[in-house]
């Protein structure tokens, strides 16, 4: 018989496992140290975090697809090994091209190995009713990283880059590979059937109507945030005239982590539909205030908002996709979904070209609030796919 004290346990570990994977939160903090200790400019500092992306959501399906097969416990394993490993070894290749390679190609398949299997792991154990706050505790260990990461990158960094890439590697590795042994799926596990089966081979997922809508708002919406991942630092050095920007980004970090607490409460009482819709709308208004801001207070509550809303994200989506899609297939269809993030990484890009051009972040602002009222009617028409009885291969 399945304990709630045992999934618990298995939360918990994810929840570890997230913490240690997501120090890329902190990039902001690491791509000031480039640029500062080494001459990047915006563009080249963020270039590896974009390459992160990509790869992270590119290998977020089949990882997925690995992990319902073989279990969680091995697949993360695999992942801390790896990602210990590229922080490392990014120590001696501080290069552009170096860090694109190892910090961003090497560790997001590292992440992916980590994020596909701790979250699908931990909402096994659980009733629906409890699946949504359930995710919010596994997914808050990644908002909780970029709390505590912020300020410990920062300090790093001090020592130089090439210590920081060294350190990081060695908690990486220690960490993950020790809370891995704690994840596993319940003992006889056997999945809900799903919501919406599919005859035939299992990439014809790809043009269900309701995928199609959640890979689009989760591309704008993460696309949003990793943006102020990327430059919240030189955002408030340039739009507020505030110099320590990593309060911000322990701001953004901190209500990041709320969130996604937050957005599993939401879930589970409204559903996924409508906790979706007022996600979007307190985004697109805080987008819309940021235009005004000028002081570090003003900025920093709306960086607040922004951090709560964008960590909700992390719960909203893989509570929608388990309420209208099961959990057999959950790795998969989360990780095929997740590609939008690759695709979001765009927008810090765009982001840093026109900074770069225009010597603040007022056009790409414009480029975020219209997006983002594209997605929020766009959720309008998002509804449960209707039951099949067939089955996927």
């Amino acid at each position: 018989m399945v304990r709630n004290a045992d999934g618990w346990k298995v939360a918990l570990a994810g929840t570890g496992v997230n913490f240690f994977m997501s120090i890329p939160y902190a990039w902001s903090i690491i791509a000031s140290g480039l640029n500062q200790q080494l001459g990047w400019s915006p563009v080249q500092a963020a270039f590896p975090y974009t390459v992160f992306l990509i790869s992270y959501a590119l290998f977020m399906a089949p990882v997925g697809r690995w992990q319902d097969r073989v279990g969680p416990r091995r697949v993360i394993t695999i992942g801390g090994v790896i990602l210990g490993g590229s922080s490392l070894l990014s120590a001696f290749f501080l290069s552009p091209a170096g860090l694109a390679i190892l910090w961003g190609g090497v560790y997001g398949f590292g992440a992916a190995c980590c994020y596909a299997s701790a979250t699908p792991a931990a909402m096994k154990w659980f009733a629906p009713g409890k699946k949504g706050i359930v995710a919010g505790v596994v997914v808050t260990g990644s908002g909780i990283s970029a709390f505590l990461m912020a300020p410990l990158v920062f300090f790093l960094a001090g020592f130089g880059m090439r210590a920081t890439f060294v350190v990081l590697g060695f908690l990486l590795l220690g960490g993950i590979t020790l809370l891995s042994r704690f994840i596993n799926n319940p003992p006889g596990y056997i999945a809900q059937s799903k919501s919406l089966t599919l005859s035939g081979p299992w990439y014809r997922m790809f043009w269900v109507p309701q995928i199609i809508m959640l890979w689009l708002m989760f591309w704008v919406a993460t696309g949003i945030g990793v943006t102020f991942v990327t430059h919240l630092d030189t955002m408030a050095r340039v739009q507020a005239s505030f110099g320590l920007g990593y309060i911000f980004v322990a701001l953004f970090a901190f209500f990041n982590a709320v969130g996604r607490i937050a957005a599993g409460f939401v879930t589970d009482r409204i559903g996924p539909k409508k906790a979706m819709t007022l996600d979007f709308s307190v985004t697109l208004l805080a987008l819309a205030l940021l235009l005004q801001a000028t002081s570090p207070f003003s900025m920093g509550f709306i960086v607040s908002i922004l951090g709560l809303v964008y960590g909700g994200l992390y719960t909203l989506f893989p509570a929608t996709i388990a309420a209208y899609f099961g959990e057999k297939d959950l790795g998969l269809v989360y990780g095929l979904i997740f590609t939008g993030l690759g695709a979001g990484g765009l927008f810090p890009l765009i982001t840093g070209y026109l900074f770069d051009r225009q010597g603040d972040f007022y056009g790409a602002y414009i480029i975020l609030v219209i997006a983002c009222a594209a997605v929020l009617i766009l959720s309008f028409f998002l509804n449960k796919p209707i039951e099949e009885k067939t089955t996927m291969s």
